[in-house]
């Protein structure tokens, strides 16, 4: 289902936690998705087929969440600890090792620090959390990793 579109897997696991499972048999269609339209690269998309069977494992999941009986507060927070919400991105990579060869280590102290609790939220960090940019999508270094970088 993940392979329909483009997804951010990091961000769409760590939205997962915000969809409102509990309510899934009585929630809109658009309640079941608005949490995740971030992960989506090109929310537009999903539609038809794709759209479709997202809702339908989104039905699915919420119906095995209600099974187990966990409320939606401590649900989240189980997740929010497994799914995290800041990883190092190659684009993030590149753009510290470029800055770091010019001189300026900073962005490699601040991902250092910010990579020490990723799965905390850090709202002044929050464009850390952000799918990769449409510049990075076809940069060497930044879309792809050789085993030498």
């Amino acid at each position: 289902m993940l392979a329909l579109t483009e997804t951010d897997m990091t961000i769409f696991f760590r939205d997962l936690a915000n969809v409102p499972v509990a309510l899934a048999p009585e929630a809109s269609d658009d309640a079941l998705l608005a949490p995740l339209a971030g992960a989506y690269y090109a929310p537009d998309e999903l539609t038809g087929d794709a759209r479709a069977r997202t809702l339908a494992w989104l039905r699915r999941y919420g119906a095995s969440v209600r099974a187990q009986g966990t409320p939606p507060a401590l649900r989240k927070q189980r997740m929010d600890a497994v799914n995290p919400k800041y990883i190092l991105r190659n684009c993030l990579a590149q753009q510290a090792i470029d800055a770091a060869e010019k001189g300026d280590a900073s962005l490699v102290l601040e991902l250092l620090e910010l990579l020490r609790h990723p799965y905390d939220e850090q709202p002044e960090r929050e464009r850390y959390a952000a799918r990769r940019p449409d510049w990075a999508r076809h940069r060497a270094g930044c879309s792809m990793l050789s085993c030498s970088s």
